[in-house]
């Protein structure tokens, strides 16, 4: 036994002392298991015990194209319009507190703010390409967004000078779900990798460009009720864009009801 008191420790102090407590429980038992004792062979999970709502993009059989290719393929084009033949009827976007949004929204959202166009240079740079292990219509891959602002940042009515500044964003995790004809029906973004990455203070995507553009970032985490608040005035109003899609244009296989960055109901 350790002697320490754990009033007199910091709670950093405290949580080293337990992960020590933990390490030598591990060893111990570690050295209990070892030696001529008989080895224990784990139980294979069975996931189809513990089904979820996502699972309806799950199909039978395998993908009659190469998804891999098919997503590299699909980020190479850079606009809307050489994206959107890819789009499923049905698409629908999330982020960590953005959406579910329509492929038509965004682009309407994308009119109102004009974020990307105060980046002429602006580069995704998408990396490692992998499929889901448990889903082979789904492909992850990362991006690592880099440019320059050196054009006006336009927020609806609101114009803000550019800073010239050259910016790079924290590394995030892209993934979109295609379906067997060969559309995406699902794009998911997640929170940045690495917060202490990049030049943005660790705010990522359009949030990370509005930091490099001089607009100071506010909370942008998942359950902040003054987000939530927030981005739902800006929803009842409507204006330049939207946090996510009107509830007649949510295609009803999205089951989930959390909307922007209200924490997960199912």
């Amino acid at each position: 036994m350790i002697g320490i008191s754990s009033s007199v420790l910091p709670f950093g102090g405290l949580f080293t002392v337990l992960l020590l407590l933990a390490s030598q429980k591990v060893e111990s038992l570690s050295t209990k298991t070892s030696g001529t004792s008989p080895q224990v062979v784990p139980t294979k999970i069975d996931r189809t015990k513990t089904p979820q709502w996502l699972d309806s993009l799950k199909y039978d059989g395998e993908p009659t194209f190469d998804v891999l290719q098919k997503t590299i393929e699909f980020t190479s084009h850079k606009t809307y319009e050489g994206r959107r033949p890819y789009f499923e009827k049905d698409y629908v976007f999330r982020g960590p507190i953005i959406g579910p949004i329509t492929q038509q929204e965004v682009e309407r959202t994308q009119k109102g703010f004009q974020i990307t166009d105060a980046y002429p240079n602006l580069e995704t740079r998408p990396f490692g390409f992998t499929i889901d292990p448990d889903n082979p219509f789904r492909c992850y891959y990362m991006e690592r967004w880099e440019g320059t602002n050196s054009n006006e940042l336009k927020i609806g009515p609101a114009t803000i000078p550019p800073t010239n500044n050259q910016v790079q964003l924290p590394t995030h995790v892209m993934s979109l779900n295609w379906t067997p004809e060969g559309k995406i029906i699902y794009g998911c973004l997640s929170s940045p990798l690495d917060r202490f990455e990049g030049t943005t203070k660790g705010a990522g995507a359009v949030f990370g460009l509005l930091v490099g553009g001089g607009v100071e970032g506010g909370s942008v985490s998942p359950g902040d009720s003054l987000l939530r608040l927030q981005q739902r005035f800006f929803h009842a109003i409507g204006g330049f864009g939207r946090n996510w899609s009107v509830e007649e244009e949510i295609p009803s296989w999205w089951k989930s009801q959390a909307r922007g960055a209200d924490p997960n109901d199912m």
